[in-house]
């Protein structure tokens, strides 16, 4: 018994010394504490006082929204747009593994509607059920951030959360969106060149590198020449502690960027971008350029690039990369109407019946031959625009400035030829016409110049002088901007600029109008070709050898320039081709032919719409149509749904199970051939503009194969 008792009082010793020892590591780590505290709330309390208000007083740039780019009709080119990434939080605790199983079949049926065609409801229901009981499994990475979509519009975000297990909140399912901020273009491709693009930085705000907001800067066209109004002017926001949490308080507000109205027009920029690309593909090009303006305005309406995909393969199609339009290159026979201006303006020449003598080759000077592609004995004043003579138009300018070259490049540049349009394009080049001061080698450079040569020109500006032309001698400003708009309000309004109030007089436009005329409509014409019966209008026709290194290749750039109607223009209008299996009637002038029948024929000219089905059934010409259609829309990369639909400003189909027609009423018939298409259908359409009846009811039964006729109508 003593011995238990020795034992029990030996333990109780024990026990009595770790208490002990808990007790002064209590009281040590207690004094620590006190001791810190002591210091930081009283020692030290300035000091820390100092690093709270540096905290809280840092401020953090908040970021205005960047303005949109609109059509002339306000629908939007350019804007900003949210979308989210949908990711699954597997090990989150709120998630009860009953609901999850409870709501998992119905969940996976809502998948399979959501994602037509990514998988079936037995394969969502493996995928998400074995996700769910690998948490506790450590070699099965991602459960913290499954990828569920991505990409999604508001409205998909919202129809996505309200799917059964999902509408428990971010909190009872794990599932978690993440923003990112997109500057996306709901026409896809159209005028994109023009439009420009921009570049998007992520400015981490304080130290925290997860809370980011998205800067954006232009870096070409639009978006680049009017970036400082497009992105607006920086706030200011400053860390304010509240009783629960750090909230940022914006004390100077963003002004967000101005909206910027275009002159583009999105029915006439779409034909055109049909016509051209329809062309690449028959004439195989290296790249091609058209604009589309309006005469007394200036409005630019329309501009279209195409270019190879792969320069030595034609069969990749073609895309938009380069603003051609607005790049100098050496012209051709288009420069003689320009010359044709001078020589009328300064006297050289009067009467149109006048007869120069041209012959088969005029050596000028000393430098090699002149030639025409048609040699003639003598032509009139007209013939040198109508039959394109290099002889004649030389001879006109050398015979008043062989004597001093350089007074030429004065006489063009005292009409504003050399002037900045100032069009909005960042990097838009001047026209360039340069002597070397050697007297004899300048003459003969001035002969070639005369018809295009030894000097380069941008397509618009060659544009800006045949609209002078047809706008009666004013040589109007060509613009791509005509308001400026802030909150929904109209702030500015650009208006008719002129380069010159008056390039030539109205009787000498004249002349020059008739001389185009005659390009298509004389039996000798170099257009004659183009001459139709739905619509008159006048041009001229060039040609131009293309240089490498400095040296001529056997490879052509054809041009068109003109304008249309004939008796009182509306639209004046030039394409370029480089390359190709065509000559310039054939490939730039159709393509100038098109355009105006197809304005004509959708009433854009004033005029009724009696050609439509005239110009859309032309033998062969419907099924090339729908070819290039289905393959432009490929290259062009037309914006999805989601994207059109956020921006609330395209009519988009309803949404139709898989295995059932589409909807696609109120598309265009691009977009809707590459659903219906896609669907597995064969499609038929008459008339033109967009969807307005379809043969097969929306949601009915999918038959693959099934032929479905569409109506379309403006």
């Amino acid at each position: 018994m003593s011995e238990k008792r020795h034992k029990g009082k030996k333990n109780k010793r024990h026990i009595l010394w770790r208490y002990f020892l808990i007790t002064v590591a209590i009281t040590l780590v207690s004094a620590v504490a006190v001791m810190r505290l002591f210091q930081t709330t009283v020692i030290k309390a300035d000091q820390w006082n100092e690093k709270a208000v540096e905290s809280f007083g840092d401020v953090i740039p908040s970021i205005p929204e960047r303005g949109k780019i609109l059509a002339d009709d306000g629908s939007i080119l350019a804007a900003n747009v949210v979308f989210y990434d949908a990711k699954i939080d597997w090990k989150s605790e709120a998630i009860k593994r009953d609901t999850f199983y409870k709501y998992l079949p119905a969940l996976c049926d809502s998948l399979v509607a959501f994602f037509p065609g990514k998988m079936t409801s037995k394969q969502w229901k493996d995928e998400l059920k074995g996700k769910y009981e690998a948490i506790d499994n450590p070699k099965v990475r991602g459960l913290r951030n499954y990828q569920l979509a991505s990409n999604l519009s508001q409205s998909r975000r919202d129809r996505l959360r309200s799917f059964p297990f999902f509408n428990k909140g971010r909190a009872g399912s794990g599932l978690v969106f993440t923003e990112q901020l997109r500057r996306c273009k709901p026409y896809g491709s159209i005028a994109s060149r023009s439009i420009g693009s921009v570049h998007a930085d992520k400015l981490a705000l304080g130290e925290n590198r997860h809370d980011e907001q998205v800067v954006m800067h232009g870096v070409s066209g639009l978006e680049m020449s009017f970036d400082s109004l497009l992105y607006g002017h920086d706030g200011e926001m400053q860390s304010i502690q509240s009783t629960v949490r750090t909230l940022r308080w914006e004390h100077v507000p963003a002004v967000n960027g101005y909206d910027i109205m275009t002159t583009i027009n999105v029915g006439i920029q779409d034909i055109v971008e049909q016509e051209l690309y329809d062309m690449c593909l028959e004439a195989e090009p290296m790249w091609c350029t058209a604009v589309v303006m309006d005469v007394e305005t200036g409005e630019i309406k329309a501009v279209s690039n195409f270019e190879r995909r792969d320069t030595f393969d034609v069969s990749k199609g073609y895309v938009e990369v380069t603003n051609h339009a607005f790049l100098r290159y050496e012209t051709g026979s288009v420069m003689k109407v320009i010359s044709m201006l001078v020589a009328l303006e300064d006297g050289i020449v009067g009467d149109l019946n006048q007869r120069i003598t041209t012959g088969r080759s005029w050596a000028y000077s000393g430098g090699r031959p002149i030639t025409d592609a048609h040699a003639n004995t003598d032509v009139s004043i007209t013939d040198v625009i109508a039959q394109s003579s290099n002889i004649g138009i030389a001879k006109i300018i050398t015979s008043k400035y062989g004597a001093t070259p350089h007074a030429f490049r004065d006489r063009l540049r005292e009409m504003g030829f050399f002037d900045p349009l100032n069009v909005g394009i960042a990097g838009a080049h001047k026209p360039f016409m340069a002597f070397d001061g050697h007297e004899n080698s300048d003459r003969i450079k001035l002969s070639r110049m005369s018809y295009g040569y030894a000097m380069e020109t941008p397509p618009i500006y060659t544009l800006s002088i045949y609209n002078a032309i047809a706008n009666g001698g004013k040589f109007v400003r060509p613009r791509l901007v005509k308001q400026l708009m802030h909150n929904e309000v109209v702030d500015s309004v650009i208006g008719v600029d002129y380069v010159r109030e008056r390039i030539c007089s109205e009787e000498n436009a004249g002349k020059l109008r008739g001389m185009m005329y005659a390009v298509v409509h004389d039996p000798h014409g170099t257009g004659k070709s183009l001459r139709n019966s739905v619509i008159d209008f006048a041009g001229k026709t060039g040609t131009a050898y293309v240089t490498k290194n400095g040296r001529y290749t056997s490879r052509k750039r054809y041009s068109f320039c003109g304008f249309f109607p004939y008796d009182k223009p509306r639209y004046s209008c030039i394409v370029v081709f480089e390359g190709g299996k065509y000559g310039a009637a054939r490939s730039s002038g159709r393509v100038f032919r098109g355009v105006a029948m197809k304005m004509h024929a959708r009433g854009m000219l004033g005029t009724g719409k009696e050609y439509n089905e005239t110009i859309d059934s032309v033998p062969g010409r419907h099924g090339m149509m729908y070819a290039a259609t289905t393959g432009r829309h490929t290259a062009r990369s037309f914006v999805d749904d989601d994207a059109a639909a956020t921006l609330g400003q395209l009519r988009r189909p309803g949404n139709v199970a898989a295995g059932e027609v589409p909807d696609v009423v109120g598309l265009g018939i691009r977009d809707a051939i590459d659903q219906l298409e896609g669907a597995g259908l064969t499609v038929k359409f008459t008339g033109t503009g967009y969807v307005y009846r379809q043969s097969l009811p929306p949601g009915s039964k999918l038959i693959k194969g099934a032929e479905i006729r569409l109506a379309l109508r403006n």
